[in-house]
Order: C-alpha cells, then sequence, then structure tokens
C-alpha cells in the first residue's frame, strides 16, 4: 500500500501531504498533555515497523502479499490521536531508512495508512465496543478489517487522481489484507483481555481492560 516517489501527479502529492501536516499537528495538539504514554506510542511505532516487515502470501507462489498495517490495534491501545503520531514515525522511518515508500510521497502514506485507516478502525471500534464487554473482540476484528478497506478506498482514489494510468491491486486482494488485519486486531485484544482478567484474578481487583488508557476516552 506504500506509494513510491514519482507515480502521483506532483498536485496530489502536494495536497496530500499539506492535508496529512494538518492532521497530525491536529493529533499533536490533542495529545499536548499525554506525555505519559509516548513510551507506549514509541513501542507501538515499533510494532508496526516489524509488522509491515513481514508480508504474508495472499496468492499461491507469493505474487500478491499483505502486511498488517497496525493503525487500528493503535488506535484501541492508544486512541486515536497518539496512534496517528505513532503511524506516521514509522511510516516517516520506513521512507527515509528502508525506502519503503516515497519520502516525498509521505504525505500521501499517511493519509492513506494513517489518517484513514486509523479514523475508520476507531469510529468503528467505538460504536461496536459500546455494546458491552461481549462486543470487544468482534468489534476489534471488525474495525481492523474497516480500516483496511478505508485505507484501500483512500488508495484507489489517490492512483486516480494522480495517475490514472497505475492499476491497484484486485479487489479481492484488498479483502483478504482486510481479513487479515480483523483476524490480527481480533487477537491481540482477545490476548489482552485475557492478560489483564489474570492479572485481575491474581490481584484480587476488578481492571477491566474496558475501563484502562484510550479505552476511557470519549
Amino acid at each position: 500500500m506504500h506509494i513510491q516517489d514519482g507515480v502521483l501527479d506532483p498536485t496530489v502529492v502536494i495536497g496530500a501531504g499539506v492535508a496529512a501536516v494538518g492532521a497530525v499537528t491536529y493529533a499533536g495538539w490533542t495529545m499536548r498533555h499525554g506525555r505519559s504514554r509516548l513510551g507506549w506510542a514509541l513501542a507501538g511505532a515499533g510494532g508496526v515497523l516489524i509488522a509491515h516487515l513481514l508480508d504474508v502470501p495472499l496468492a499461491a507462489g507469493g505474487a500478491l502479499t499483505g502486511h498488517v498495517i497496525g493503525g487500528t490495534l493503535l488506535a484501541i491501545a492508544l486512541g486515536p490521536s497518539l496512534a496517528l503520531l505513532a503511524m506516521t514515525a514509522a511510516l516517516a522511518t520506513e521512507a527515509l531508512l528502508w525506502g519503503d515508500g516515497g519520502v516525498l510521497a509521505l504525505g500521501v502514506n499517511v493519509m492513506v495508512m494513517g489518517v484513514a485507516g486509523v479514523a475508520a478502525g476507531w469510529a468503528v471500534w467505538r460504536r461496536l465496543s459500546a455494546r458491552g464487554d461481549g462486543w470487544r473482540v468482534p468489534a476489534a476484528g471488525v474495525a481492523g478489517f474497516a480500516s483496511v478497506l478505508a485505507s484501500s478506498a483512500m488508495l484507489w482514489g489517490v492512483l486516480a487522481l494522480g495517475a490514472p494510468g497505475v492499476a491497484s491491486v484486485t479487489l479481492w486482494h484488498h479483502v483478504a489484507w482486510a481479513a487479515l488485519e480483523g483476524a490480527v486486531t481480533a487477537l491481540a485484544v482477545a490476548l489482552a483481555l485475557a492478560w489483564q482478567g489474570y492479572r485481575a484474578r491474581v490481584a484480587g481487583v476488578d481492571h477491566g481492560f474496558a475501563d484502562r488508557g484510550a479505552l476511557a476516552e470519549g
């Protein structure tokens, strides 16, 4: 899903870059009192970097591959603003150090995998998880699935505007990618719930996952 330099029309690159700067600046402004979780954000950004290196074959022979984006899981753990900052840091590191995504196209990649994915995943998570504790794991799975579809829709839109002659990957590839994201996100939340349940039993105190960290945010 990373877009390299030279693929898109410069006007689209500049427009997306301005939008990305605005979104990241706003996220940073909302987190001006959130320094206590910066360590977790750095850990999350590191996790995203690792996840982006682990391509999973989605077709025979490995002709089509996908990797977990991680924006929804970051949003569930940290809240949407800090999740976007962590995702931006990860994408910038990939572009600068590994050449995975163009440096000039960084704003486009932030909008596609950061803004679109985090916003969609967070919105779905908040709506479904509010139904009750039993919805936490399925809500995470649906949110992860929706986040990739939102990122894919923005990717298609950006290519249509800035590189109409460049074909994106096929629809079923996006759906398979989204299913992978949903499964990993649901598994991660299930493990977190199990771990906190274990700690609660050991401590004899009810520390619900829904009442901690980002999940208590409005």
